[in-house]
């Protein structure tokens, strides 16, 4: 189980990257300021820390898991 937990978040971190890469590279054209540009890097945001969140609980990082 931690090993799918792990698989997912660094699938969730890499999806994060994309979709911020998707916003900056559309963040210089006529449709900038619109929803869909927007929805790119909130969501690349939320990919990103709910991959971290995947990724650290399903590793073995002693103290850190003890204090959660």
């Amino acid at each position: 189980m931690k090993k799918v937990g792990l698989l997912i978040g660094i699938v969730l971190v890499l999806a994060g990257i994309v979709s911020e890469a998707m916003y900056i590279t559309t963040s210089n054209v006529a449709y900038a300021n619109t929803l869909a540009t927007n929805s790119y890097m909130v969501l690349g945001i939320l990919a990103i820390i709910i991959g971290l969140i995947f990724t650290v609980t399903s590793t073995k990082m002693g103290k850190f898991r003890e204090q959660f």
